[in-house]
């Protein structure tokens, strides 16, 4: 029997909704005090916390790259939490229509209710049972600090490449990614955090991948490391910037 498709408080629900993720997320978040009101979320990424200045301007970059296309896109935001980063992209034209979309069902209420657009909308949607609805549908799709909560890269970019029209593409952009022999210390500083802060079942569901696992993604952006950037202190993101384009 088929999931009826339904609106409630301006989302689009187009699965089934699980919680399983979410109200562990949400948690944490919360426990880090990164739960922002509405008014912050407005503001994003222009807040003056260092993070933020870092990913405005891992931002300002992409916006600039998607300023440059000359036709509309449509653009599928994956993990799009409170909508910050789905907004901007629907800002910089109103010919380009922006779908954002993840699980958690109370950013993405924020996100809907802070953001109203005729050219952007938000669903739930697990992205693994919508491919039919999907398929060759998106000009880009953007994973912008959500790669570390899906499990297997492989699994999901099989998927999201079915959702791409010709010439579509696929950016990653402010995300983790680990040389091979850096990914056991990794995941022991993760465990550790998440048992610290006393959410340890976070540890499960927050990945660690390898750059290996992007071998068919190209570098648009490359974090420099110097030892007189690390004396002044970091001026831009530290994540480096990776698009995949089909045939």
């Amino acid at each position: 029997m088929g999931f009826n498709v339904h609106i409630k408080n301006n989302v689009i629900y187009t699965t089934e909704v699980s919680n399983s993720f979410s109200n562990v997320y949400i948690k944490v978040r919360k426990k880090e005090q990164r739960i922002l009101s509405d008014i912050e979320v407005v503001l994003l990424p222009h807040l003056g916390s260092k993070e933020w200045r870092l990913r405005k301007k891992s931002t300002n970059r992409f916006l600039a790259y998607l300023t440059s296309k000359k036709t509309s896109q449509k653009i599928l935001d994956i993990g799009c939490g409170n909508g910050w980063f789905s907004n901007a992209m629907a800002q910089v034209s109103e010919k380009n229509k922006v779908t954002g979309l993840d699980i958690n069902i109370e950013e993405l209420e924020q996100a809907a209710r802070v953001f109203k657009k005729e050219n952007l909308q938000f669903i739930y949607a697990d992205i693994f049972k919508v491919e039919e609805k999907f398929d060759q549908h998106y000009d880009i799709i953007t994973l912008n600090a959500s790669i570390q909560y899906f499990p297997d890269l492989e699994i999901l970019f099989n998927i999201l490449k079915t959702f791409l029209r010709s010439d579509g593409e696929i950016h990653i952009i402010d995300s983790p990614f680990y040389d091979s022999n850096q990914l056991t210390e990794a995941k022991k500083r993760t465990s550790h955090y998440y048992t610290q802060l006393g959410f340890p079942d976070m540890t499960n569901l927050y990945f660690h991948h390898s750059k290996d696992d992007i071998s068919e993604f190209k570098k648009l952006y490359t974090s420099k490391k110097s030892l007189i950037r690390k004396l002044l202190g970091r001026k831009d993101s530290p994540f480096s910037w990776y698009c995949y384009t089909s045939i």
